[in-house]
């Protein structure tokens, strides 16, 4: 019996890819204990504070070190905190596949995470609680324990709606969406 190389065989096979670039757009965090100053938060969706929206982006790099299933990312944010002050995150981290079926997936992710603001203490009426370390005209705060879940809907074969939930614990919880390009 002879085998042939056929082209439309080969042809039904998924693509494997290696790489992946991210872009969110960075926007609702919700607050899991009432803030003190909900007053400074110019977006904010209840007179308490809880629900605040955040304008900014995500983005981020996927590099696939086992299939299409394990990964490390490195992502950079930048957005309006809920303050109104510019803000940012830098995180590198693990990410896995927790659940696969097919056109959604969720992933989960950690890694040390880098977060930082504008100086909250120009604001008036603003105490500082001393969360934050300041450095200058900034407050940032290190976690070697940042991570996300993300849930995933393929829009085609390279192509995902890309939804992330950040679990900022014990502070709150952000959402972003956006698109996820493999390559």
């Amino acid at each position: 019996m002879a085998y042939c190389f056929h082209p439309a065989v080969q042809a039904q096979e998924s693509a494997v890819y290696k790489n992946a670039f991210t872009v969110k757009f960075f926007g609702l965090s919700m607050h899991l204990k009432e803030s003190p100053y909900p007053e400074i938060f110019p977006n904010r969706l209840d007179e308490k504070g809880y629900a605040t929206f955040n304008y900014g982006g995500i983005a981020g790099y996927e590099r696939f070190i086992v299939r299409d299933a394990i990964s490390v990312r490195v992502e950079q944010g930048l957005y309006a905190d809920c303050a109104g002050e510019l803000a940012g995150f830098t995180h590198l981290g693990w990410r896995g596949i927790i659940f696969r079926r097919n056109r959604h997936s969720l992933n989960g992710g950690f890694g040390p995470t880098l977060v930082y603001r504008q100086d909250w203490n120009k604001i008036e009426g603003y105490k500082d609680d001393g969360y934050f370390n300041r450095s200058g005209e900034w407050q940032y705060k290190f976690y070697w324990y940042g991570g996300e879940f993300e849930y995933n809907y393929k829009l085609n074969e390279s192509t995902d709606l890309s939804v992330n939930l950040v679990p900022g614990l014990p502070e709150l919880v952000s959402l972003g969406v956006g698109v996820r390009k493999h390559f």
